[in-house]
């Protein structure tokens, strides 16, 4: 399986609408965190900022 069709069933598991570009906003910030230490998330109210952080990615799931 690749990485954005684990990500794609964790969206879907937590219940949430697995849209591509949603999908792609997850893989890119795995991606960035793995060549940062910290990165800043911005956006418009109801972007789907803080569900992106959350990480629905098994593999990289922060505990809270």
């Amino acid at each position: 399986c690749s990485p954005s069709q684990i990500i794609k069933q964790s969206v879907l598991e937590l219940k949430l609408q697995a849209e591509d570009s949603f999908v792609l906003k997850v893989v890119q910030l795995e991606e960035l965190l793995q060549v940062r230490h910290s990165v800043f998330v911005i956006g418009n109210a109801g972007c789907g900022k803080s569900q992106v952080v959350a990480k629905p990615s098994p593999s990289t799931r922060v505990p809270s």
